[in-house]
């Protein structure tokens, strides 16, 4: 068999079970389909954070090994230095020395300084957004959009879509617009495969949708999501994603530390939301909207997905195109219980707010609990709900057992590089442009993809701000305060996915044992030493005593 065509697709903030094929009640028909007919992971893992999960996505290493610990609009020294440094390779510079023509469309978020852009990180064509995103109907200052290295559509109130200038424009369709003109150029040049890396800003807030999405979703949510996070793990149990046993989390776990510049209310410092009937009609409806809108971007996306499944078919590529996607972490639930600004940018004021874009609105803690249900906590924190996202797979010409969802095998962002290299024939160098490389750290997934995977134990870790956790076969020693020994808790995830029962007492070797194993692993992958001015983290005493 020829080396597939390879297409990686990465979601911005999508909760663990939003995909209809993952229990979700938001309508996912073109993902669900590559679901039927493909391979389902459950249990997946990211990093936590947009540019640590980018970074290690790309490299199949810890972020931390890749330059990218934290977020990459500072150099805060080794293992923080803001970009992809030298000591890495990504698989697009990896699969362009196999022969593959390598392709990227959206967000890059791994560094926008120009040794760490990726026209010089092994993309022969980009078109996208070095940093974050900030708004899907207008193109804001700072988040200009370059192709291959030149300004393409600078920032404006009015952006124009070159693919469809008479319609508004919409980042997801832009994005998918580009992808696809990629494709077909990829089909009429030379006989050799192709790699797209193809990063949507869906569903990230800022809250915006189109409108007949908007009006699709709004009486979905009016139930609120005490109700809806119940009925959703029913159908997650009836799909095999998680046991018969599951439980929702009994400690909710949506606390969240004080960060300076955020919209915070210490009084929702707890790990207990408020209940959906606590809330008067108004702000049910009100808070019912802002959920529609969530949902109207994740179906635009899926939508955009199936736009980019047809091309393939009508181009006879779908057969041996290997199609991967996951999210880069967890459900967002910053900005408050109940999102940002929601007592400001309400439904009678929409069209005033509808694309402002930035920092308008979110959608909250409450509702990221629905969206990663039945996990706890949320993007940033190393609980299973900021670390676990849907993976799918698809390759019709390499998946045995179509439909096939694997529950026993756990996967990280790391695994991907090493899939990529073996399907496509790829070797993953010792040293790159004289440079050493440091070694990949993941497993290829292909045997699973193929029916003949052995599920065995691995460890992994995590680390990012004050979260930290390592996962050594079901058990997970995880906190959200580094600062603080007592805060670690142990969790046996193969009883207690949802991290509801604290077990450290009663295992305190075992505890004791994972804490030795992430201090070994922090200090070898660029975690240690703290950058001394890294914000909160100056003041965290280290070791712990």
């Amino acid at each position: 068999m020829n080396p597939p065509n390879i297409i990686t697709i990465l979601a911005d903030d999508l909760g663990f079970s939003d995909l209809g094929c993952f229990g979700g009640e938001i309508d996912t028909p073109h993902l669900d389909a590559l679901a039927a007919g493909g391979f389902r992971a459950t249990q997946f893992y990211n990093t936590a954070r947009c540019c640590p999960a980018r970074a290690s996505l790309l490299t199949g290493l810890y972020p931390h090994q890749a330059g990218v610990g934290l977020m990459v609009y500072r150099d805060y020294g080794e293992g923080y230095r803001g970009g992809l440094n030298d000591r890495c390779v990504t698989f697009a510079e990896v699969l362009r020395e196999s022969g593959y023509r390598t392709l990227m469309a959206g967000k890059w978020h791994a560094g926008h300084e120009p040794h760490a852009r990726p026209e010089v990180r092994g993309f022969d064509q980009f078109t996208g957004i070095y940093p974050h995103v900030d708004s899907y109907w207008k193109v804001l200052p700072g988040c200009d959009i370059y192709r291959d290295g030149k300004p393409f559509i600078k920032a404006g109130e009015e952006p124009v879509n070159p693919y469809r200038p008479d319609e508004p424009f919409y980042s997801t369709d832009f994005f998918t617009d580009v992808a696809l003109d990629y494709v077909d150029q990829a089909v009429a040049g030379p006989d050799r495969p192709f790699l797209l890396h193809l990063c949507y800003n869906a569903p990230h807030f800022p809250l915006e949708a189109p409108d007949d999405l908007i009006e699709k979703y709004r009486g979905r949510y009016r139930e609120g999501w005490d109700k809806l996070r119940k009925d959703k793990l029913q159908r997650m149990k009836a799909l095999g994603i998680v046991g018969e046993d599951q439980i929702l989390p009994r400690a909710n776990g949506f606390a969240c530390e004080p960060r300076e510049g955020f919209d915070y209310n210490p009084s929702f410092d707890t790990e207990v939301l408020p209940s959906w009937v606590s809330m008067n009609s108004g702000e049910q409806e009100e808070l019912a909207f802002r959920r529609a809108i969530y949902a109207g971007q994740v179906e635009q996306m899926d939508r955009n997905i199936g736009r980019l499944i047809s091309r393939l078919e009508e181009h006879g590529q779908l057969e041996n195109t290997l199609i991967l996607f996951m999210s880069d972490n967890g459900c967002s639930g910053e900005l408050g219980p109940f999102g940002c600004n929601w007592q400001e940018n309400r439904r009678a004021n929409y069209r005033e707010w509808r694309t402002e874009g930035g920092w308008a609105t979110s959608q909250g803690q409450c509702w990221a609990g629905l969206s990663n249900t039945p996990l706890r906590k949320f993007k940033i924190f190393v609980h299973e709900g900021g670390i676990a996202s849907p993976f799918i797979a698809h390759w019709p010409a390499g998946i045995r057992d179509p439909g096939h969802i694997c529950r026993d095998q756990v996967f990280h962002l790391i695994d991907i590089m090493p899939t990529l290299c073996e399907v496509a024939g790829a070797e993953y160098p010792e040293t790159f442009r004289g440079i050493p490389i440091t070694p990949q750290q993941g497993r290829s997934m292909r045997p699973f993809l193929e029916g003949n995977g052995t599920a065995s134990e691995r460890t992994l870790f995590w680390q990012h701000e004050l979260n930290a956790a390592v996962r050594a076969g079901s058990m997970k020693l995880v906190t959200s305060n580094v600062r603080d020994p007592d805060a670690w808790e142990l969790h046996d995830l193969s009883q207690d996915r949802s991290e509801s029962h604290n077990i450290r007492e009663e295992n305190p070797v075992k505890a004791e044992r994972l804490t030795r194993e992430w201090m070994s692993w922090a200090a070898g992958t660029d975690v240690l030493p703290w950058p001394e001015e890294r914000g909160s983290l100056r003041r965290i005493p280290w070791p712990p005593a």
